[in-house]
């Protein structure tokens, strides 16, 4: 301000100096002497002003050079700054581990009930196996008779027998290895990992393992659950852990959602989810939707925003949705969107491009 301050002083000093110059022209090309003489003296008049101005223009500026910072005070604060920045960055990492965390530890009994299936069928068919071993033996143990074609398609009944429980022993193992495996990518914290991927799996497995897992901690809560899935659908290049948090947490919150309106709604109400997949020549789109009582429109710009929650103290973040977004339209150029109507539905719409950049 004090330096533009002086240069207004100066620049109207400088304008007066060129009007009496031009006046003094004037006077004297039109032999008006005693006006030119006027303004010789208006013009030290002038110059007397300027000077003053200069003076005091002066006399300022050492003490605005007193008031700037040093440079170890800038380098000070500029410390400080990064520093605080710094901690800023990592308080957000540690937040967005936790939700990570808390995503899991939701889905802990989903998890248990899912594991328990697979492990059921891998003891009984390990049992029956065991059963026709013993027969085969037998079988084995008896004189053989190479015309005898009655034993030798006995022991060809059990052979194949064996190879089908052996079968279904590992098909139930990669089941139970897939479950584990995906709580621990949810778990760990990784960079983006993009590679092809069968979503409408990785859709009906996170909807398996959030169900169940509402379902463990409440038994008496009945969801019907509704799919409606494009099974032409090629693999997709995404981030397993990225996309499988995304289907989680708005599985997550439309059970939660749909749950909630039951608790006042009428007895003939039945909460419902479904999902949803199809394509264009761009886009692969997954759409998640809840019967549950919606979102005002009020605050349906805010769902985004982070921290921002309607769930009851101690029951949300407020971070969830904030990650699917980055998750959806930052990492992986798509777009994520919703629609709803207050007290009917809440629809996710999330469109992942079919050439997504690594």
């Amino acid at each position: 301000m004090k330096l533009f301050g002086f240069l207004k002083q100066n620049l109207i000093a400088l304008l007066i100096l060129i009007l009496f110059i031009s006046g003094i022209a004037v006077a004297f090309y039109l032999q008006q002497t005693i006006l030119a003489l006027g303004l010789v003296g208006a013009l030290i008049l002038a110059l007397g002003l300027v000077m003053l101005a200069l003076c005091s223009s002066q006399e300022q500026a050492p003490a605005t050079i007193e008031k700037a910072p040093s440079p170890k005070e800038t380098d000070d604060k500029a410390q400080a700054l990064f520093l605080c920045e710094q901690n800023l960055k990592d308080v957000q990492q540690q937040l967005v581990i936790q939700e990570k965390l808390a995503s899991v530890g939701m889905l802990a009994a989903g998890i248990a009930h899912e594991i328990k299936n697979p492990l059921n069928f891998i003891n009984n068919f390990a049992d029956m196996t065991v059963e026709l071993l013993d027969e085969l033996k037998a079988e084995i143990d008896k004189p053989l008779q190479t015309t005898d074609e009655e034993t030798k398609q006995a022991v060809n009944s059990i052979i194949e027998d064996i190879v089908v429980n052996c079968k279904k022993i590992n098909e139930h193992g990669k089941r139970a290895e897939s479950i584990i495996k995906n709580m621990l990518i949810q778990a760990r914290s990784s960079e983006v990992e993009k590679a092809p991927l069968d979503v409408n799996a990785l859709l009906e497995e996170y909807l398996n393992l959030s169900y169940h897992g509402m379902r463990a901690q409440n038994n008496k809560v009945n969801v019907k659950i509704e799919k409606f899935l494009d099974k032409t659908i090629k693999p997709l290049t995404v981030d397993q852990q990225s996309i499988g948090r995304v289907f989680l947490n708005i599985i997550n919150n439309g059970l939660y959602a749909a749950n909630e309106k039951a608790q006042t709604a009428d007895p003939s109400f039945m909460p419902t989810i479904s999902i949803a997949s199809e394509q264009d020549e761009t886009f692969v789109t997954i759409k998640i939707k809840d019967n549950g009582n919606g979102i005002p429109e009020s605050i349906r710009q805010k769902i985004f925003e982070p921290f921002f929650t309607t769930k009851p103290a101690g029951q949300g973040t407020g971070l969830g949705l904030p990650i699917c977004y980055d998750i959806v339209v930052k990492e992986h150029q798509g777009k994520l969107e919703v629609n709803s109507v207050s007290g009917q539905f809440t629809e996710f719409i999330i469109k992942l491009p079919k050439n997504i950049s690594t």
